[in-house]
C-alpha cells in the first residue's frame, strides 16, 4: 500500500493481485494520484475500484475526474450517496474549538463543493473486496458521517478515513474535529478495536499502531 500526501489529507493506492485506490483529495488532486500510480508501474486503468471513506470534498473532490481518466467503478455507502450527487458536502458539526475555527476555512464555500457524480456501487452493510483483487472488506463506521466506511485489509491495515484525527499539537490519534453523531463515532473506534488491526491509516496524519488507538477515550 501507498500513502498519496495531497496537502492536508491522505490518498491511498492498494495494490494486490488488483489495484484500488482509496479517497481522491480536493479536486484538482487526480494528477498527483496518477502520478504516484505510475512510480508503483500502475497505469490508469488497472485501477479497478475508487473506494470512498466518506463524502466530504477533502476526500472526495478528485473522483469523478478519476473516474473519467481511469474507468474505475466509485463507491461510497449509500449514507453519503447524496453528497456526491449533489457535489456538496453539507455543514461541518464541530466537535471541539479546533473544529469550530478550522470550519471557517474547511466547510464553507468552494472547500465544501466539488464536481458532482452518481456513484456506481452503493455500500449498504459491508463491501468484499476481493472482486477487485483486494484481499479485504469495507463496513461502515458512522459517526464522521452517516455513510463513512473504514477498510480492513486481510494484512492487518486499516483505512478508517475521518473516523480518527491527529491530535494538535501532539498529533496522536484523537477523535475528529466534525462529527454528525459523536456518540456513533465511538462506537465505530470500538467496531475498529474489535478488529485488531495492527496498523491504522487515517485520512489526516497517521498512520497510528493498534495499541495507540485503544487510548482515544
Amino acid at each position: 500500500m501507498h500513502t498519496v500526501k495531497l496537502g492536508i489529507a491522505n490518498a491511498y493506492i492498494i495494490r494486490q493481485e488488483g489495484t484500488i485506490l482509496v479517497d481522491t483529495g480536493y479536486p484538482g488532486s487526480e494528477e498527483a494520484i496518477l502520478d504516484a500510480a505510475k512510480g508503483m508501474g500502475i497505469v490508469p486503468k488497472d485501477i479497478r475500484l475508487i473506494l470512498l471513506t466518506h463524502g466530504h470534498g477533502d476526500h472526495a473532490g478528485s473522483a469523478q475526474k478519476l473516474r473519467e481518466m481511469t474507468g474505475a467503478k466509485v463507491a461510497v455507502h449509500r449514507g453519503d450517496a447524496e453528497k456526491l450527487r449533489s457535489g456538496n458536502q453539507g455543514g461541518l458539526r464541530a466537535t471541539c474549538m479546533t473544529g469550530r475555527l478550522m470550519g471557517i476555512f474547511f466547510g464553507r464555500g468552494k472547500k465544501a463543493r466539488f464536481p458532482p457524480l452518481d456513484p456506481d456501487i452503493l455500500i449498504s452493510d459491508s463491501l468484499d473486496l476481493r472482486q477487485f483483487g483486494v484481499d479485504g472488506t469495507a463496513i461502515p463506521t458512522p459517526g464522521h458521517t452517516p455513510g463513512s466506511v473504514s477498510v480492513f485489509l486481510a494484512n492487518g491495515d486499516a483505512l478508517v478515513g475521518d473516523l480518527i484525527f491527529p491530535s494538535i499539537p501532539s498529533e496522536k490519534p484523537g477523535l475528529p474535529f466534525w462529527a454528525d453523531d459523536l456518540d456513533e463515532v465511538m462506537r465505530s473506534i470500538e467496531t475498529v478495536r474489535e478488529q485488531r488491526p495492527q496498523k491504522i491509516y487515517t485520512g489526516h496524519g497517521g498512520p497510528f499502531s493498534g495499541e495507540e488507538i485503544e487510548k482515544i477515550r
